[in-house]
């Protein structure tokens, strides 16, 4: 089980997304995870990310709008982690994640989570 906080920053150079993530279960964790987005240029379909990810460096990524949905693509600087994403808004409040990471061709973590809005 994964329960957790995200906060959206909308400025005028840079867009920052920061979550806390706690899993529960057998191994339990904490994950931070702070992004820094262009915000999108007038009438644009996707814009580009970064994140600094403490085990896998620094990731670039680019989200794309597709009608109800957000795709997320991304890899850090030698290709050797990449992985994508999905969020689907599924009404006003709720929102459903897709995803999964691989280093270089084996799969090493996938993810499904239901989000809700405050």
């Amino acid at each position: 089980m994964v329960a957790g906080e995200t906060t959206i920053y909308h400025e005028s150079a840079t867009w920052r997304f920061e979550a806390v993530l706690r899993l529960r279960g057998d191994r339990p964790a904490l994950q931070h995870n702070r992004y820094e987005i262009e915000p999108f240029a007038p009438g644009a379909r996707s814009t580009h990310w970064t994140s600094t990810h403490q085990a896998l460096g620094t990731l670039r990524g680019r989200f794309v709008l597709t009608g109800d949905a957000i795709l997320s693509f991304y890899a850090n600087g030698t290709g050797r982690y990449r992985g994508f994403e999905c969020i689907q808004q599924r009404d006003e409040r709720r929102y459903s994640v897709r995803g999964a990471m691989m280093e270089e061709d084996k799969i090493i973590s996938t993810w499904a989570l239901e989000l809700t809005a405050a």
